[in-house]
């Protein structure tokens, strides 16, 4: 049944009702029986909003009554109650907070909690539904309730490192903290667990990144929640970002020298030990850019070979989001990168939504057949020898960054870069390749 189904209209006035009799499941939870809210509207778009709005609320209510003893329960029912308040024009706040506030704001909730009359809208008007307690350990399941319409265009291997880390950061902050009320944890919990992800960067050999990645990704959550929740959770979480040092800093991914690639990685037979998907990958970033997980991740639809300028075409899509906003481009299609899409023009199925067991194949292969001048060097370095070599070209910033998908740092005006334009220069770069052979 829909929302509209809940909108009725008094004949004395034409003003729009919200109407819905509480369901049996829930009858001896809930005494209101019949629930009627004035509207105050006589447009019936509007009406359908605001019944919509109080229809939501008191789904979530009924929901966390059901819901017995669940941990989650208390969070439910005070969601219903901000919700509730707010269909009636008010911020939730507690009955401490209102008692604490102006003589204005209490002495209008107890008038309109009176005038509505019913149990569960006056209890939100007058804060009577305490704000339960948060855990620590509670903080990804808060926050993945409140982020789930984001997580939709994520594909189920990016929904598994986004959740992962998080998951991992939680559970470190939880064996050195304790699970704590959320709204207990203080700053000299906060730095004591600081300290202890110090010790363990100076024990394992870590990098600062790995600490700061941790605490990134704590505040991350608690500011979602506490958005979500009018909360400031995140609070004693911030400042907290310690300072790489020549040690821990991040090393950075060195492009391969041209000649390396020419020489080697373009030889004839040197990827020949690799399965057909994973050369063609190689080969396909060469003159692309790309990065593993674009190349991995390709449909038929994006590789257009039979166009009049063949060119890889990568859009916003539904099934899995990009890096940036800037990933969206067209690429043309060239030598070595050309020949290696005619042989795979529907894409590279074997590693669809697995770009990390492909660039651990790949790199162990380079590695193993001497195709990495260096540890350092790995599969995304052919991204940074692509961005050297077309930066080497005099390429204007703004086509770079069409090339690249990287954002372009002044106002943008105009389509950008054409597929001639890029075409033209990757033709002048291209690495020397014949016929599925380099010459």
């Amino acid at each position: 049944m829909g929302t509209r189904e809940y909108v009725g209209k008094r004949s004395d006035s034409g003003i729009y009702i919200y109407i819905r009799r509480v369901p049996k499941k829930v009858a001896e939870l809930d005494d209101r029986g019949l629930i009627k809210k004035d509207l105050g509207t006589r447009d019936f778009v509007e009406a359908s909003i605001m019944a919509r709005q109080i229809n939501e609320a008191n789904e979530a209510l009924w929901a966390s009554m059901l819901a017995g003893g669940d941990p989650k329960v208390g969070w439910a029912r005070h969601e219903s109650a901000m919700r509730l308040a707010a269909a009636y024009g008010f911020n939730y706040k507690t009955t401490a907070e209102i008692v604490a506030g102006s003589d204005n704001d209490l002495l209008s909730r107890i008038e309109m909690a009176e005038t509505v009359g019913q149990k569960a809208a006056a209890d939100a008007l007058l804060g009577i539904i305490e704000r339960p307690k948060a855990m620590l350990a509670d903080v990804w399941d808060l926050y993945a309730q409140h982020k789930a319409a984001e997580f939709e265009g994520l594909s189920p291997n990016q929904m598994r490192k986004h959740k992962g880390p998080r998951e991992r950061a939680i559970a470190y902050a939880v064996a050195e903290i304790g699970n704590k009320p959320l709204d207990e944890i203080t700053r000299d919990d906060v730095l004591r667990f600081r300290d202890w992800w110090m010790r363990k960067l100076v024990a394992e050999g870590l990098r600062a990144d790995s600490l700061n990645r941790s605490f990134t990704d704590i505040k991350g959550m608690l500011s979602v929640v506490d958005s979500a929740l009018h909360t400031s959770f995140h609070t004693p979480w911030e400042k907290t970002r310690v300072r790489p040092t020549n040690k821990t800093r991040a090393s950075k991914r060195p492009p391969f020298p041209l000649d390396f690639v020419q020489q080697h990685i373009l030889a004839p037979g040197a990827l020949d030990g690799l399965n057909l998907e994973a050369r063609m990958i190689v080969y396909g970033m060469v003159e692309t850019g790309l990065s593993p997980s674009e190349s991995a991740n390709l449909r038929p639809q994006d590789i257009r070979i039979d166009a009049a300028i063949p060119h890889l075409d990568l859009p916003e899509r539904e099934d899995r989001r990009l890096k940036t906003d800037y990933r969206p481009r067209q690429i043309p299609l060239v030598g070595v990168s050309l020949w290696a899409f005619k042989q795979c023009p529907n894409g590279f199925a074997r590693y669809r939504d697995k770009e990390d067991s492909l660039s651990a194949a790949i790199n162990a292969f380079l590695w193993e057949n001497k195709l990495r001048p260096t540890k350092a060097h790995v599969l995304y370095s052919l991204r940074h020898t692509f961005q050297d070599r077309i930066l080497a070209a005099s390429a204007p910033d703004r086509l770079q960054a069409d090339l690249m998908g990287h954002e372009f740092d002044r106002p943008v005006y105009g389509e950008g870069a054409s597929l001639r334009q890029k075409l033209d220069l990757l033709e002048r770069i291209k690495f020397k390749w014949q016929d599925g052979a380099p010459t």
